[in-house]
């Protein structure tokens, strides 16, 4: 199933077809930003409950998603101030990371979001009031068929098509989790 606009922003998702009753909501997942996939609609069987919680997460927050600290900077800046901040390792003290997870973990996208998303770890920011900007640097092995082929990737859609696929992907997670539980489904 493909909700939303894959020239814009869609998730493309589905459930594994042999899940049998009672089951968490397992399948195969992918989203595509101004025409660019991330993802891996191939790997069976991955948690989905990840993405559905960060979705909603994010089509809540949309309007937040921007640091002054990234005024004047490069997508490629941002993308490494934000990786930095939360996944850097260096001589900061646990206070201060503490600080720069919570300050810029709103800014991480795709990481830890299923196995669908493994090798895919990038950073989302709203740099415009329409606008929603994907910043993705590969950091899978280069013979990784995960692998972009470009080493920086700033892919852009509409806030609108974002939010709208985000909440109706969650809509459809809600529906497919209840008719996974229903004993006559």
């Amino acid at each position: 199933m493909l909700i939303g606009d894959s020239t814009d922003f869609a998730i493309e998702v589905m459930v594994e077809p042999a899940l049998k009753v009672p089951s968490a909501v397992w399948g195969r997942m992918c989203v595509h930003v101004g025409g660019t996939t991330l993802g891996d609609f191939s790997d069976q069987y991955c948690a989905l409950y990840p993405a559905y919680g960060n979705f909603d997460w994010h089509a809540k927050r949309v309007d937040r998603l921007w640091d002054t600290v990234f005024n004047g900077m490069t997508p490629e800046e941002i993308h490494d101030t934000v990786r930095h901040a939360i996944y850097g390792d260096d001589d900061r003290t646990m206070d201060e990371i503490q600080r720069d997870s919570r300050r810029f973990s709103p800014f991480d996208f795709l990481t830890n979001w299923g196995e669908q998303f493994d090798g895919y770890s990038s950073v989302i920011v709203a740099p415009a009031p329409e606008t929603v900007m994907v910043l993705h640097r590969p950091y899978v092995q280069l013979d990784s068929p995960r692998r972009l082929p470009d080493d920086f990737l700033a892919a852009s859609c509409s806030r609108d098509g974002f939010c709208r696929a985000a909440r109706e992907f969650v809509a459809w997670f809600d529906h497919e989790a209840k008719r996974l539980q229903q004993k006559d489904a």
